[in-house]
């Protein structure tokens, strides 16, 4: 698998992060941490929020399902 450049990173693909799968729900900078984040809405209640960070909302999911990473973490496309 290539290593994913943040160009290839898109809205609603499906990814994988530390052998966990998700869709990508947020491509941006925050203002909890400088630089480029991808905020992923995993499968599975093994993340970190429900896509806000510090009370500022960037992505919609179920709570403990949402995930921040830098672009280096994602693999994409995911293994079937």
């Amino acid at each position: 698998m290539a290593t994913t450049s943040a160009s290839d990173i898109v809205i609603d693909a499906r990814c994988e992060i530390s052998g966990k799968t998700g869709t990508i729900r947020f491509v941006g900078t925050t203002d909890f941490a400088p630089g480029k984040w991808v905020g992923v809405e995993l499968d599975d209640p093994s993340g970190k929020n429900n896509g806000s960070v510090n009370g500022k909302h960037y992505f919609d999911c179920k709570p403990n399902h949402g995930v921040f990473v830098r672009s280096s973490q994602v693999k994409l496309p995911v293994s079937s």
